[in-house]
């Protein structure tokens, strides 16, 4: 074997064993390093508070996703703050905003008014307006398929006298004395958000302070009915009533102009013994001639 063959041969060896040495102290050293562990995040200690997620205007009704939680502080938390541990994100569902809160800051008592409370019928009515409460029966008030938040006309049916001359004739009338009027309250109950028919008695409405007053009357002529309107507004009516809302002219208290007597519904109606027997006969005597006639 030639001295170079020799040389190559031993140059190839060193190689291989610095190689090898190097790789064993890599792993060793990769080894003894000792594993990364990645701690979870600490949560904040504190208790839970109600605020708004968002800016909340005064008169505003509260709905879902404008309020979350927000950590406090134990030793900092006043009598006043809606913690998780007293109530739910429900109860606040429908709430009226008293006064108006800002992004973050805690829900109080005595800046919101929720369903059922005291004073939640006076939050919830526009500044100007009146409520009033008008009784009809299960017939007359659309069989308990009105809730509050609906719109409806009040409908009056009263007797009438009508003297002939010879006889007073007592007729029937029926008008729309209040046209769009919302209804606040069923009986007790103010939620809007309820599925079941309620056979109720009593519908409590927001109206005008002369719509108040025509109400008063109302009540005392005759029998009330209810006829619910369709959410659905033509964009003729939406300006009308957007100009009365904007005016609030008392001479104009969106009161009906319709009506309808008792003998456009029943043609039966002032016929006695007969077809003829509601008409006046007058006897004509002309000479020895007596001539009857009939109006």
């Amino acid at each position: 074997m030639s001295l170079r063959n020799i040389i190559l041969i031993a140059a190839a060896l060193l190689i291989t064993v610095g190689t090898t040495f190097v790789a064993r102290s890599w792993l060793a050293n990769q080894r003894a390093q000792p594993a990364t562990v990645v701690a979870a995040p600490v949560e904040p200690e504190g208790i839970k508070v109600l605020v708004a997620k968002g800016d909340l205007p005064t008169g505003a009704f509260i709905q879902e996703g404008q309020l979350r939680w927000q950590i406090w502080p134990n030793d900092d938390i006043p009598e006043t703050y809606f913690t998780n541990e007293e109530v739910a994100f429900e109860e606040f569902f429908g709430a009226v905003v008293r006064r108006g809160f800002t992004a973050g800051e805690p829900i109080t008592p005595k800046r919101v008014v929720r369903p059922g409370e005291r004073g939640f019928l006076a939050a919830v009515l526009r500044p100007g307006y009146r409520a009033i409460a008008i009784r009809v029966d299960a017939t007359s008030g659309v069989s308990g398929l009105v809730f509050p938040g609906d719109r409806i006309d009040i409908i009056l049916t009263q007797t009438l006298a009508e003297n002939t001359g010879e006889q007073v004739i007592q007729r029937k009338a029926s008008e729309t004395v209040l046209q769009n009027v919302r209804v606040l309250a069923i009986d007790q109950v103010t939620d809007d958000k309820g599925t079941n028919p309620q056979y109720a008695k009593h519908f409590t409405v927001e109206v005008t302070p002369k719509q108040t007053e025509m109400l008063s009357v109302v009540r005392e002529l005759g029998a009330l009915s209810i006829s619910l309107r369709s959410l659905a507004k033509d964009e003729e009516e939406l300006e009308r009533l957007a100009v009365l809302n904007e005016t609030k002219e008392e001479s104009d208290p969106e009161r009906g102009d319709t009506y309808t007597w008792d003998t456009e519904v029943s043609r039966l109606v002032g016929m006695r013994g007969g077809r003829d027997g509601n008409k006046k006969v007058v006897n004509v005597t002309r000479g020895n001639e007596v001539e009857e006639l009939r109006f």
